[in-house]
């Protein structure tokens, strides 16, 4: 991903719908100084404004990335690179849902295990509880976190 590039296609693209500046920053609900910001490559478009400018540039999102007009050939080849790499995430993301379910299960054992065995007084009783407590309680917070990533790549 190239700024310098990618401002260029910016300005290339608006220029053969034949939009000014001041127009395509209405349309965006930006200045047009943005506009003339990213084309000259000092800043990019902020990623909530990827989607509105490439329906106003007519182009796609990979294009706007890629910094150039995509065949129908590449578009598709971009489209199963992009399939694939949800799958690969989701199952990285599966992989890390069992490793956080160990982490409860492992905080469970040291909570309830641990404190009858191994901790005779009751400083020790009182440590033990809160160990056990914070790896069961990272390994909850870990467990729902990846469950959201997972759906959100499950709705796209």
């Amino acid at each position: 991903m190239n700024q310098h590039e990618i401002g260029d296609f910016i300005s290339c693209c608006r220029k053969e719908k034949g939009l000014t500046q001041v127009e395509l920053a209405e349309m965006l609900g930006v200045s047009d100084k943005s506009i003339s910001r990213w084309e000259n490559a000092k800043t990019m478009p902020d990623i909530s404004l990827y989607e509105p400018l490439c329906e106003a540039l007519d182009i796609q999102v990979a294009e706007l990335l890629y910094a150039k007009k995509m065949t129908d050939n590449e578009k598709a080849k971009q489209g199963e690179q992009s399939a694939l790499n949800i799958f690969k995430t989701k199952l990285q993301l599966k992989i890390f849902s069992i490793f956080s379910e160990i982490l409860i299960l492992i905080g469970i054992i040291i909570t309830i295990t641990f404190t009858k065995t191994l901790a005779v007084t009751i400083p020790q009783t009182v440590v033990t509880i809160i160990c056990g407590s914070f790896v069961w309680g990272v390994g909850i917070i870990l467990s729902v976190k990846i469950k959201k990533a997972i759906l959100a790549l499950e709705n796209q």
